[in-house]
C-alpha cells in the first residue's frame, strides 16, 4: 500500500473520533471550556489544521508537567500512537470515513458532572459585568449559617454566564472568622491584601478555571467538612466580552454517606505575597515556603500565577534533610491553571518543608506582558502578580487544621 493509501486509510469515524472521545470531549462540547465542540465531524472538520498544530506544538491537550517528576492520577497526554493517527488523518485530507466505523457517543453528564448535588448554594443576586475594561476581583459572601455539620464527598462551580467568568473560586468560611465578618450578604467586595493571614480559618470548597472543575474529596477514605455555622464565599474573576452582561453562579455539594476516616483540606498552602517583580526583569525569581506542623498526605496541588509565570517546581524538603521535586511545569500556562492529582497520596511527614520557585518574565520580550515598563507586585489582577500554591492535603480527621503549616517567603532575583 502507498504512503498516500495509508493515509487515506485513517478516518475520522474509524481513527480519530475513539481519539477525541477519550481525550479532547470533555471540554470540547457545548457548555464546557472550549471554544469549538469535537463531538461530530461536521464540527471538528474545520479544525482539522489546528489540531494538527495544537498536537505538535504541544499545546493540546493541555498538560505541563515534566514527567520527570512526579505521577498524576489525572495525567492527559496523547500517545505517540495517538498523535500519528491524528497527524495523518489531517495530512490524508482528513476525510470522514464509514458510518459503521463510529463509535457509540460518550454518555457526559447533563448538567452538572458531580451528579445532582444534595445542596445548592446560589449568589443571591445578579453580579453585573461590565461591557469593557478590567473588572476587580470580587468576594461574594452567601450567609448560609449551615445548620449543622456536614461531610462532602464531592463539589463544584458551575458559573451562571461562562462568558464572562474567567476563575471562581466557593470557599467555606468557618464560623468565628474575621474574613468578611461585616459584608452585607451578596454585595460585592474587593478582597484585601492579607485576607488569609488570620490562618486557616476558610477551606476551599471547589474552583472553577480552564483545567480545573468539579472536585472530589473521597481520596484515602477522605471527606472534606463543613462545620455548622459557616457561610460560604464566592471569590470571582470576571473578564468582560464586549456586551454588559450578568452572572450568578452556584456551587454544587454531594454529602458523603458516613463520616469519613480522614479529612481533605484545600488551602493556600504555600504563598508568598511579598514580592515586587522590577521593569524589564526577563527572569524574576520568587521563592515561597511552608512549614508543616502535622503529618499530612499531599493528593493535590494547582500553582496560581498570572501573565508574566514561566515555570514552577515544588519541592518537599523532610525533616531527615532528604528532599524531592513534587512537581515541575517548565511552561507555565496563564489560559489553562491545571491542577494535578497525585497518583497516590505523599506522606509528609510534621516538619516538612513545602518550597516553591517560580520564575517571572516582566521583559518586551514576554508576548503576554501587557505593560514591561512598570514594576509589579503580588495583587489580585491579572496585570498583577501571584506566587500561590492551592494545595489538597488529607489530614487525620480530628486534627485542628490551623495548626497545619506555618509559613514563609521570601523573593530573590535571578537575571540569566
Amino acid at each position: 500500500m502507498t504512503s498516500l493509501a495509508l493515509l487515506a486509510a485513517i478516518t475520522f469515524n474509524k481513527d480519530v473520533l475513539p481519539i477525541l472521545q477519550k481525550q479532547c470531549q470533555a471540554c470540547h462540547r457545548p457548555g464546557e471550556v472550549a471554544p469549538m465542540s469535537f463531538l461530530t465531524y461536521q464540527e471538528t472538520r474545520p479544525w482539522a489544521k489546528a489540531i494538527k498544530t495544537s498536537i505538535l506544538t504541544r499545546k493540546m491537550p493541555p498538560w505541563f508537567a515534566d514527567p520527570a517528576y512526579g505521577h498524576f492520577r489525572n495525567e492527559r497526554k496523547l500517545s505517540q500512537e495517538e498523535m500519528n493517527a491524528l497527524i495523518a488523518w489531517v495530512d490524508g485530507g482528513a476525510p470522514e470515513g464509514e458510518a459503521k466505523d463510529q463509535p457509540a457517543p460518550v454518555e457526559f453528564a447533563s448538567g452538572w458532572n458531580i451528579g445532582q448535588p444534595d445542596i445548592v448554594i446560589e449568589m443571591p443576586r445578579d453580579v453585573p459585568v461590565a461591557a469593557q475594561g478590567v473588572m476587580d476581583q470580587l468576594n461574594v459572601l452567601v450567609k448560609v449559617n449551615f445548620p449543622k455539620d456536614l461531610w462532602v464527598k464531592a463539589a463544584e462551580v458551575r458559573p451562571g454566564n461562562p462568558k464572562v467568568v474567567h476563575h471562581m473560586k466557593a470557599w467555606v468560611r468557618f464560623p468565628g472568622s474575621q474574613w468578611m465578618k461585616d459584608a452585607p450578604e451578596g454585595e460585592l467586595h474587593k478582597p484585601q491584601r492579607g485576607q488569609f493571614a488570620e490562618g486557616l480559618s476558610q477551606d476551599m470548597l471547589a474552583k472553577f478555571n480552564p483545567g480545573v472543575n468539579a472536585q472530589e474529596f473521597t481520596v484515602g477514605g477522605a471527606a472534606k467538612f463543613i462545620p455548622a455555622g459557616s457561610d460560604i464565599v464566592f471569590e470571582c474573576h470576571y473578564v468582560p466580552s464586549g456586551k454588559a452582561q450578568t452572572d450568578r453562579s452556584r456551587v454544587g455539594i454531594v454529602l458523603a454517606n458516613d463520616p469519613p476516616e480522614k479529612r481533605y483540606l484545600t488551602v493556600t498552602g504555600v504563598n508568598n505575597s511579598d514580592f515586587l517583580i522590577p521593569a524589564g526583569a526577563a527572569n524574576h525569581e520568587v521563592v515561597a515556603a511552608s512549614t508543616l506542623e502535622s503529618d499530612a498526605e499531599l493528593v493535590w496541588v494547582q500553582p496560581h500565577m498570572h501573565m508574566r509565570a514561566k515555570d514552577y517546581q515544588l519541592r518537599a524538603i523532610y525533616p531527615s534533610g532528604e528532599s524531592e521535586i513534587l512537581l515541575k511545569v517548565p511552561r507555565y500556562s496563564w489560559e489553562w491553571q491545571l491542577g494535578y492529582e497525585m497518583a497516590k497520596p505523599i506522606l509528609l511527614p510534621k516538619g516538612t518543608r513545602l518550597e516553591t520557585v517560580a520564575h517571572y518574565d516582566n521583559s518586551e520580550n514576554n508576548p503576554n506582558n501587557p505593560n514591561a515598563k512598570i514594576d509589579v507586585p503580588y495583587g489580585p489582577q491579572s496585570t498583577d502578580e501571584m506566587a500561590v500554591s492551592f494545595v489538597g492535603f488529607v489530614i487525620d480527621r480530628e486534627a485542628d487544621p490551623t495548626k497545619l503549616i506555618r509559613r514563609r517567603a521570601r523573593s530573590t532575583i535571578v537575571e540569566r
